[in-house]
């Protein structure tokens, strides 16, 4: 009885794996599909190379996340190296972003021109010092101990700087946790001194106000 509950419950786990298997498959081909179609747009009708391989960078996030998610649920002994690399690309979509936003407001001199020329009132955003006109503040612990941030070149440096440590820290994250996968010592999931997956997360985690 024990032995047939066990089969049981193994051929329902089983059909579990390949129905979702099979729904993600076909969820993942569309969208590979619509941003492959959308990326060959873009190449197409590439008219405005400075904002456009931007967007192609931007948007070959779909494929990868689409790609490595599939694999992953299809081989699951392959996902952390597909977890790394979507981590990669993670912080590669978020710099070239960045470099979007600045393409569409014509470069780094007219963003930062553009900076400075905006009041408190006119962007009505929430951590801007209703004291001082073009002055970023910061909450409630971070103002006791950081400077407020004038809008202009300052801010445009340290956002740009908060982004490329974003890249850096992302990539390194990445890299550690391959090291000691290969090592034997990473322990997905478990918290413990001698794994190193409790401190690898703490160290992703401390990456996250840097792209805010």
């Amino acid at each position: 009885m024990e032995s047939f509950l066990i089969t049981t419950a193994g051929e329902k786990s089983t059909n579990l794996h390949t129905w979702a298997l099979f729904i993600g498959g076909i969820s993942a081909l569309i969208a590979l599909l619509l941003s492959t179609l959308l990326i060959l747009q873009h190449l197409r009708a590439y008219n405005n190379p400075a904002e456009q391989k931007w967007i192609v960078g931007v948007l070959f996030m779909v494929p990868v996340y689409a790609s490595e998610s599939v694999l992953s649920l299809w081989y699951p002994r392959f996902s952390m190296e597909c977890d790394i690399l979507r981590n990669c690309y993670e912080a590669f979509a978020l710099y070239s972003f960045g470099n979007y936003l600045v393409a569409c407001l014509g470069g780094e001199d007219r963003t930062i021109e553009y900076l400075k020329s905006q009041s408190s009132k006119e962007l009505n955003a929430p951590l801007l010092n209703q004291n001082k006109k073009n002055v970023v503040g910061h909450p409630f612990p971070l103002n006791l101990i950081i400077r407020p941030w004038d809008l202009g070149q300052e801010f445009y440096r340290v956002s740009k700087f908060g982004i490329v440590q974003y890249m850096i820290l992302k990539a390194f994250c990445a890299f550690l946790a391959l090291v000691l996968q290969l090592c034997g010592i990473y322990g997905d999931g478990e918290f413990k001194w001698y794994y190193g997956s409790g401190p690898y997360i703490c160290l992703s985690c401390r990456t996250i106000p840097a792209d805010g």
